[in-house]
């Protein structure tokens, strides 16, 4: 599942566009439309992180530390 850092977001609706499982809207927030991620339908693909431009929206359990250090210990000889 995704979630959105609402302090990252600028509203700019990739997420929204690129999400196959329409689990993303904006919700009106005290700084105005942020993504908002509905858990029961975010299949957790990781499109919409892939793609929003601020990193505002992460993978829950996956964040962009945990999957480099997972490259690293596959790339890593022993």
């Amino acid at each position: 599942m995704s979630e959105v850092n609402e302090n990252d977001c600028v509203s700019c609706g990739v997420c929204i566009s690129v999400c196959k499982c329409s689990a993303i809207e904006f919700r009106d927030t005290p700084q105005g439309k942020k993504a908002w991620v509905n858990s029961v339908l975010c299949e957790g693909d990781g499109l919409c992180t892939a793609k929003c431009p601020t990193g505002a929206i992460q993978l829950k359990h996956f964040t962009d530390e945990d999957l480099v250090a997972q490259i690293d210990a596959a790339l890593r000889e022993d």
